[in-house]
């Protein structure tokens, strides 16, 4: 997705409701549809020994990728660095905008991981779906509902919805890289399913669950602080309020 279509979605609060409203659509008929037909079958093919043998070493390493503190960590020391380090530094006196859109940058995406998080985390433990490696067959019908237990914390992938809040946050800053994100968004979320950690359908939902609550993260950073990623937005919606003279 274009950087510029962000601010489109982000400007009219109706294109943005019918955007999201498509993605969780779409995602929630693909679960459905892998949980049905994909997850128990493709779980059983990386369970095969030669199978496991040949692909589980190097996903168990990829799939730590996803790992949340690691994107939480970088969106600190970026929004530290460009606040309070890089002002001070002569060889950037000259990049102000830059520097600043760093800040902002830095501030959304924290608070994009801990919005997608918190998605997670409730959707998580009130589906209470056993994990595949807890079931010789890799049974994906299997819940116990509100429970803390991360051994019932399958649905949705956590490492999932981490890379691709990673990846959303990636194609703001970095547009002409888009297309590099996404795919290996794509690539750390199956891990998930080879490791036997989750099922199809748990990584499909993560996906949109991080994308998603980017969104809405940069929207409530936007709407209710000065810091958001297109301030331009901002200062339109206030000279059409009457609040900036025009």
């Amino acid at each position: 997705m274009p950087v510029q279509t962000f601010a489109a979605l982000l400007k009219d609060p109706k294109k943005l409701t019918v955007h999201l409203i498509t993605v969780l659509s779409t995602a929630f008929i693909l679960t459905l549809i892998a949980m049905y037909s994909v997850d128990q079958n493709l779980s059983m093919y990386f369970g095969v020994a030669e199978v496991k043998e040949r692909y589980w070493k190097v996903a168990r390493i990829l799939t730590d990728i996803g790992l949340s503190e690691y994107y939480f960590a970088m969106a600190l020391l970026v929004w530290a660095g460009a606040k309070w380090v890089a002002p001070k530094l002569h060889l950037l006196r000259s990049s102000k905008e830059t520097i600043d859109f760093a800040r902002r940058w830095g501030l959304n995406f924290f608070v994009g991981l801990i919005v997608s998080g918190i998605m997670t985390l409730l959707i998580k433990m009130t589906v209470g779906r056993q994990r595949p490696h807890k079931s010789p067959e890799f049974d994906p019908y299997v819940f116990t509902p509100f429970t803390t237990h991360w051994h019932w914390h399958s649905f949705s992938s956590g490492h999932t919805q981490t890379i691709f809040t990673v990846a959303t946050f990636f194609s703001v800053a970095f547009p002409k890289l888009r297309w590099l994100f996404i795919p290996l968004a794509m690539l750390i979320g199956f891990t998930r399913v080879v490791v036997h950690d989750h099922f199809m359908s748990d990584v499909i939902m993560g996906a949109s669950i991080g994308y998603v609550g980017s969104l809405l993260a940069m929207k409530l950073m936007l709407e209710k602080t000065e810091n958001g990623l297109y301030p331009e937005i901002k200062v339109e919606e206030e000279k059409a309020e009457g609040r900036i003279p025009v």
